[in-house]
């Protein structure tokens, strides 16, 4: 005995309540007439009653639309003419394929068919975006079971849904990896970089030289690069310099220590020794706070 035959169409679809509002329908119903709207609605139901999702524009259509409707076929071939100018229907699948259908369309059908053990869908009338494998329908025909859970399963899909999930998982392990390793580089460079500023330390003082390399050394969002990084110039005496001059602008008195082998009356070869042993004990200072 012969299997019932397997139902494609969709018995009911949601219309939505800003349907006359909507500025395509709007639009198509300027330019062809308040009749076009029943014309729009009749080419719907035609589509998710038949196909679900599409539905072949041929030389009957426009009669048996018209028929239903009450006009005469060259208002329904306006209409059509129209739609697809202001994109109520797809208009490179309408081109390449001479069939009507939009996105709009397919996420419906693909949400009320979810559950059906068999759906039938043709790949080259799909619009690129609508992904009918994350509504668990494959582009030919699959096996969905539906569960007590509200879940689906695609038996067809199942062992390449889990190789892409597992590529997905090494793809993101590696690229977790490489920001780690980026991550520690920077660390290191940052490293380098107080070290570069320690020479300094004798000349504009430890308060400005520190502060100097908190703002400069300050990371990116994905800690990968410092903020000095990401300057087209750079040279640490000029910029240090002119760090300088802008605190003695702003008024904060930047800390001097007299650099060595200076004469200053008054002090003795034992002071100036006391004065480098204060510099080295300063520069173990700031490293030990870094």
């Amino acid at each position: 005995m012969a299997g019932r035959p397997t139902k494609q169409g969709i018995d009911y679809f949601p219309l939505d309540v800003g349907f006359f509002s909507d500025v395509k329908v709007r639009k198509i119903a300027r330019a062809c007439g308040p009749q076009s709207t029943s014309i729009l609605i009749c080419l719907l139901c035609n589509i998710y009653k038949d196909n679900g999702y599409y539905i072949l524009w041929d030389e009957d259509l426009p009669f048996v639309i018209a028929d239903i409707v009450g006009v005469s076929e060259g208002a329904v071939k306006e209409v059509l003419t129209k739609a697809i100018q202001v994109g109520f229907f797809d208009a490179e699948i309408f081109s390449v394929h001479g069939v009507l259908t939009s996105a709009g369309i397919q996420k419906r059908f693909l949400l009320a068919t979810y559950q059906r053990k068999e759906t039938e869908i043709i790949p080259e009338y799909m619009i690129n975006g609508i992904n009918h494998a994350n509504n668990s329908i494959n582009c030919t025909k699959n096996s969905i079971n539906h569960v007590d859970n509200g879940q689906s399963k695609v038996k067809v899909n199942r062992k390449k849904n889990k190789e892409n999930s597992t590529n997905v998982e090494q793809k993101k392990a590696e690229q977790e990896k490489k920001l780690a390793a980026a991550k520690a580089a920077t660390l290191s460079r940052k490293d380098s970089f107080y070290d570069s500023l320690i020479p300094y330390v004798e000349r504009y003082g430890r308060e400005m030289v520190r502060d100097f390399f908190d703002y400069w050394s300050e990371m990116n969002k994905s800690e990968t690069k410092m903020r000095f990084e990401q300057q087209t110039t750079w040279e640490v005496a000029k910029r240090l310099a002119t760090w300088s001059k802008r605190e003695k602008i702003n008024g904060k008195q930047s800390y001097s220590v007299q650099s060595p082998g200076t004469y200053i009356p008054g002090r003795t070869s034992k002071d100036n020794a006391a004065s480098r042993q204060s510099l080295e004990d300063l520069a173990d200072a700031i490293l030990g706070q870094h």
